[in-house]
């Protein structure tokens, strides 16, 4: 019986089993490799496509109170007691509710020309459905005298958490000086910070959106 030489001659060409089998190793090493980021790739884009309403709906609601905030105005009646343009209040249920006058109302507007507003975000329960919901309100105005009927626009749900803290205009930025409840007659906040959470569930993870809104320095704008 011949024994098998593995060892090739001088002048002789191929591969030896040794080299064969080193080849298929790392071939197979490379295929795993490329099949785990592929599939880790598949997945991130799976994730990031089933997170995009959430995305796309956070970023609408904080541009939205973005622009309106840093157009936010005081009217020339404003020094009556009875009416107050910058409102915000959280009560202990964890209803929130804030309320100004801006000069460029900015959800899902379709005019060409601005207008004053007196424009409201109130964050509560539904009382039929239990659901958390975020209700934007909307009431045209000239200056402190308000026009038409305000119009109601559920515009967020299933949120876990809404939250708006205002930086008091005559404190600095202590920790202390951030307020869940303040009212504002003459002077407009220096800053508002706005928190938008969502709550985790079978087909997503928790997400929790901040950011921070400086107010522009206004005086008394003319109706």
């Amino acid at each position: 019986m011949k024994k098998l030489n593995t060892i090739p001659k001088a002048g002789q060409s191929g591969f030896t089993l040794i080299e064969i089998l080193l080849v298929m190793l790392i071939t197979s090493i490379l295929v795993l490799g490329i099949r785990a980021a592929f599939s880790q790739a598949h997945l991130l884009c799976s994730k990031i496509e089933n997170h995009r309403p959430i995305y796309q709906q956070s970023r609408l609601v904080i541009e939205t109170m973005r622009q309106e905030l840093a157009c936010l105005y005081f009217p020339k009646g404003s020094e009556d007691e009875q009416l107050i343009p910058f409102s915000l209040s959280s009560l202990s249920d964890g209803t929130i509710q804030l309320s100004f006058y801006t000069l460029n109302p900015a959800w899902n507007t379709s005019s060409r020309f601005s207008h004053s507003a007196r424009v409201s975000y109130k964050f509560s329960n539904n009382s039929q459905t239990e659901q958390r919901i975020l209700v934007r309100a909307e009431q045209i105005c000239s200056g402190e005298k308000t026009l038409f009927t305000q119009n109601e626009e559920v515009i967020l749900h299933g949120l876990s958490k809404f939250n708006v803290w205002a930086l008091d205009p005559n404190s600095d930025f202590a920790p202390d000086s951030w307020k869940g409840n303040l009212e504002c007659k003459t002077t407009p906040p220096k800053t508002v910070k706005i928190q938008l959470k969502w709550p985790q569930n079978n087909n997503q993870e928790e997400h929790d959106f901040q950011t921070t809104i400086t107010i522009p320095c206004q005086s008394h704008l003319p109706p």
